[in-house]
């Protein structure tokens, strides 16, 4: 299973890229470059908040919420009420303060502006979620399963994305982290704490 493959399938092509594209006044080619460095990015995040007791209690109830529907059944419907889906609070709470700074660096690698990135992934993330939740909830998935699943799959988004990976190098730096098992267990340093930060830092450190 690969989960940002199935993703970029649904996501960025055919229609529902069109009408992502057009939402955000974004060229399309530019908007699946975003979409294949955000995504990955998406599910590091969502991995490291599931590596805390708080952070997990919120991404659960975050799933739960999400598995009860997803944008991809109505994309139309979605981006015309983004608000209602939650898609902007989901990314301020997976990103916090590092979202400037990795829609700046995916800015500049895919020729779109910052608010046009960043527009982009509060677009991604509830997509990204709902896509998770439908398997957390329809699978009765407990902790373990999903910091294991997360973990795994954060790993081969990450591995197969150059662009994200070289994101992380530069925008992240050394590693602060220990990765046990397929989870992540953060050991964050106190600049690092929250986010997306701890979890990728350990993939390049």
């Amino acid at each position: 299973m690969d989960i940002v493959a199935d993703l970029m399938k649904q996501v960025a092509s055919g229609d529902n890229l069109a009408l992502i594209s057009k939402s955000v006044g974004g060229d399309g080619k530019a908007v699946q470059s975003v979409l294949s460095m955000g995504i990955p990015m998406i599910l590091g995040s969502m991995a490291s908040t599931a590596s805390t007791p708080a952070g997990l209690d919120t991404l659960t109830k975050m799933l739960a919420q999400g598995g009860s529907g997803s944008p991809l059944d109505n994309m139309g419907g979605f981006l015309n009420n983004q608000e209602a889906a939650g898609g902007p609070a989901m990314a301020r709470s997976l990103f916090g303060y590092e979202m400037s700074g990795i829609t700046t660096a995916i800015a500049q690698k895919t020729g779109l502006r910052p608010a046009m990135v960043s527009q982009v992934i509060t677009i991604a993330t509830p997509i990204v979620v709902g896509y998770v939740g439908k398997m957390f909830v329809s699978q009765k998935m407990d902790a373990a399963g999903l910091t294991s699943l997360l973990g795994d799959q954060s790993r081969l988004a990450i591995a197969a994305s150059p662009d994200a990976a070289a994101i992380a190098k530069q925008f992240l730096g050394p590693a602060v982290g220990t990765v046990v098992g397929t989870a992540a267990v953060a050991t964050k340093a106190p600049e690092s704490s929250g986010g997306i930060g701890g979890f990728l830092k350990k993939l390049f450190g």
